[in-house]
């Protein structure tokens, strides 16, 4: 085995004889490094060395193994149009790294209503994309398939206008189990369209699910589960930890406002979210009867005030 030589280049990059390793928290890889920029790049290009990067993520996805922990650095600059079909993370293992800070992080554009970046295989993630709304009611940023253990962390969704916006911003087939190990952390997402759906929809059962750290704002009007819903169906070993939503909603809100669905079989922890909108008649923040368990999460109804905790806390018996 070769020994490793460390060079200066950007994102920490080591390379030995035969092998690539990026060295800054999730750039650590032992599989393949394929870049992407979509201003010097050329599909044509091999990908692996940032001078001759890949065109597009889903070129990049294409020259990937799956399996191999290989990783896809997108670049500072890179700008890509989205569609029904143009990408898909149908490799098992592939991550997605999306560099930059500000306006100079890669933003993916979704211009028609079937826009969506599909996920079709185990143990994939997607980091740090700008994902902008520019179309009416785009249904979904993210659709979760046949897909166990997806990550989507630290991306933004922003639409460009009331009218060209997200309708959801993760949402999952309706095969049960099939999306079980999701995890969305750390993402901020910004609506401006009055009558949009939830940030996630659950549309199959599901065990493991891990939503954390998220932060949404807004403007919908729509007496809806703003943040998750979960239709009929249950979730298994659940944790929802620390989000927080800013939302407009309704004066009487009958639809729990941060969580609803009408499974009785949940199992998990719902803890430390914050929540905020025009209702102080019902207050239905979430629904009733799931059998998830709540602690310390707080609503406000009322402008400048800080929330108090629902649903209300335990007495002793």
């Amino acid at each position: 085995m070769s020994l490793l030589t460390k060079v200066t280049l950007p994102n920490g990059a080591l390379f030995n004889a035969s092998q690539t390793f990026l060295g800054a928290d999730s750039l650590f890889t032992t599989g393949t490094v394929l870049f992407v920029n979509s201003v010097t790049g050329s599909n044509d290009n091999a990908g692996t060395d940032p001078g001759s990067p890949k065109a597009t993520v889903q070129g990049a996805i294409s020259a990937a193994t799956a399996t191999k922990g290989d990783k896809i650095v997108v670049m500072p600059g890179h700008a890509e149009t989205v569609t029904a079909t143009s990408i898909n993370l149908s490799k098992a293992g592939v991550t997605v790294v999306c560099l930059g800070s500000g306006l100079a992080r890669p933003i993916f554009t979704y211009s028609t209503a079937a826009a969506t970046i599909t996920v079709s295989a185990a143990n994939c993630a997607f980091i740090g994309g700008d994902h902008f709304a520019n179309f009416l009611d785009v249904a979904s940023a993210f659709t979760i398939g046949a897909a166990k253990d997806f990550q989507l962390v630290g991306n933004t969704f922003r639409n460009s206008s009331a009218s060209l916006n997200f309708l959801s911003v993760v949402t999952t087939g309706s095969t049960a189990n099939a999306a079980d190990g999701l995890l969305v952390d750390g993402n901020f997402y910004h609506n401006l369209n009055t009558s949009p759906l939830a940030f996630i929809s659950v549309l199959g059962t599901i065990a493991r699910l891990t939503v954390t750290n998220n932060d949404v704002v807004s403007a919908s009007t729509a007496d809806v589960g703003h943040f998750i819903t979960f239709s009929s169906l249950n979730s298994t070993g659940t944790r929802i930890v620390g989000n927080s939503l800013v939302v407009v909603g309704v004066t009487t809100a009958a639809v729990g406002i941060f969580l609803t669905g009408s499974g009785t079989a949940h199992t998990g922890i719902v803890r430390d979210n914050f929540v905020s909108s025009l209702d102080t008649t019902t207050e239905l923040v979430f629904t009733a009867g799931t059998g998830l368990v709540y602690f310390r999460n707080e609503y406000t109804g009322v402008a400048d005030k800080s929330g108090y905790i629902l649903p209300a806390i335990d007495s002793a018996a």
